[in-house]
């Protein structure tokens, strides 16, 4: 027990996040219990006021009706009985007049027969005579609680004349106030074991909250180890870039056929190697919010027109066209650098998936948005791959395209600096078709 103790302890030192809960567990119980217990308390003075209330006024409807019976008792009796029948919460009811003599009180009729010519010298009766005003007390019958209530009795020419008595039964409030009490009390427990299944699913939120630091933590990390390792092996790969250049300037008359083949497909390998870490650095990037964003207000013509142009030799080393429908645009709300990038990366893809025909750049203003579309005559892209398209890493699986290089984020990194300009990036192919690349970006 002890050892659980300490551990519990210690565990909370280490979580100190977790007392939040235990301050709850303890304050909304105790808040709601107070709460129900002044209610309850307030309800049943509340309860008592009124009955005090009904039998104070049902004793004077009482002394009205009975100004001119003092003198018959047999009267009285069988207004006592009557009010006995028909009232269950009257325990007791008695007339008293007085006795000059000995200043005592005789029951000149009751509800209690054996109670009838007895005097009496109750307090309560001497202090209501003396005071001239009602005397009423929470007593009990034995069985439960009862208001005893006593009360001059006055001619028409308000000369005190005698006594009325009433016992009165508060066991129907009490059963009531009781059966307020205990759902008052069900309802408190209920809330507790709520509480409890909260503080519990706060205590496993807790436990998500702790991973989730941890995982940031390692995202940070890892953000921090792509982005030294992207600068690390930039350098070397410079270097190789450059003396393989160096090597092909200076042997190139020296250096046999295919020893000229291996030099070229060096330089393939390390411009492949360097596009994977540009990419790479750029995606961590995009996942951490670290991409700057100069948002302004353009016209992307002379961007498109500037591509096109651009692209034209690279076309050409294919035997494909590209063309632009040089028409008038509006002005668009975006990263003019990133605009071009992402244009450029749509293009080149176009041209590197396309064997035969060509490549063309359309333009269209939607629903508050420009579409540049990029259409090609290429191999298409099936709805199974297309499913998967934008996704990181995502290859198309065709078997006409094993010779084409690439690493699979283009599409990603351009679809994610969409995004983050309120635009975004969709396709739509047939395989053996075409396919076309839409560009959303929101007008100015």
């Amino acid at each position: 027990m002890k050892e659980l103790f300490s551990k519990g302890i210690t565990f909370i030192k280490s979580n100190p996040r977790i007392l939040y809960s235990l301050f709850f567990l303890i304050l909304i119980p105790l808040a709601v219990f107070l709460n129900t217990f002044f209610i309850l308390k307030n309800f049943q003075k509340n309860i008592d006021t009124i009955t005090h209330s009904k039998v104070i006024l049902a004793e004077d409807i009482i002394n009205i009706y009975t100004e001119s019976y003092l003198d018959d008792p047999a009267k009285l009796e069988d207004l006592i009985n009557k009010v006995m029948a028909k009232n269950d919460e009257v325990k007791q009811f008695e007339f008293l007049s007085i006795n000059p003599e000995n200043n005592s009180f005789k029951i000149i009729a009751s509800s209690e027969q054996p109670n009838i010519g007895k005097n009496t010298t109750e307090v309560q009766n001497i202090l209501a005579w003396n005071q001239n005003e009602g005397i009423a007390f929470l007593g009990s019958d034995g069985q439960g609680r009862v208001w005893k209530i006593t009360k001059i009795l006055s001619n028409e020419a308000g000369e005190k004349v005698g006594l009325i008595s009433l016992a009165i039964s508060l066991d129907y409030s009490d059963k009531l106030i009781n059966s307020t009490i205990n759902n008052s009390y069900f309802m408190l427990i209920a809330t507790i074991l709520i509480i409890l299944l909260l503080v519990a699913n706060n205590t496993r939120l807790f436990d998500y909250a702790l991973s989730f630091y941890k995982i940031k933590e390692v995202d940070k990390m890892k953000d921090n180890f792509i982005s030294m390792a992207s600068h690390e092996l930039r350098s070397p790969l410079t270097a190789i870039k450059g003396y393989l250049e160096l090597l092909d300037d200076r042997n190139k008359d020296k250096i046999d056929e295919e020893s000229l083949k291996y030099i070229k497909n060096m330089n393939s390998s390390v411009d492949r190697l360097n596009s994977l870490v540009t990419d790479i650095l750029e995606i961590s990037k995009i996942e951490g919010n670290r991409i700057p964003f100069e948002i302004t207000v353009f016209n992307p013509q002379p961007i498109i027109q500037k591509i096109t142009e651009e692209m034209h030799f690279q076309a050409s080393q294919k035997n494909l066209t590209i063309e632009y429908a040089d028409v008038e645009l509006p002005n668009i709300k975006a990263d003019k650098a990133r605009v071009e990038q992402i244009v450029i990366n749509l293009v080149s893809n176009a041209l590197k998936y396309t064997m035969k025909g060509k490549v063309e750049i359309l333009t269209e203003v939607k629903n508050k948005e420009l579409l540049i579309t990029v259409t090609d005559t290429g191999v298409g892209i099936s709805s199974e791959n297309l499913d998967g398209l934008f996704e990181k890493f995502y290859r198309i699986k065709n078997k006409g395209l094993e010779a084409v290089t690439g690493t699979g984020l283009g599409l990603w990194i351009a679809r994610g600096l969409a995004q983050k300009m309120n635009g975004d990036i969709t396709a739509e192919s047939i395989e053996g078709v075409g396919s076309h690349f839409i560009l959303h970006l929101p007008l100015a």
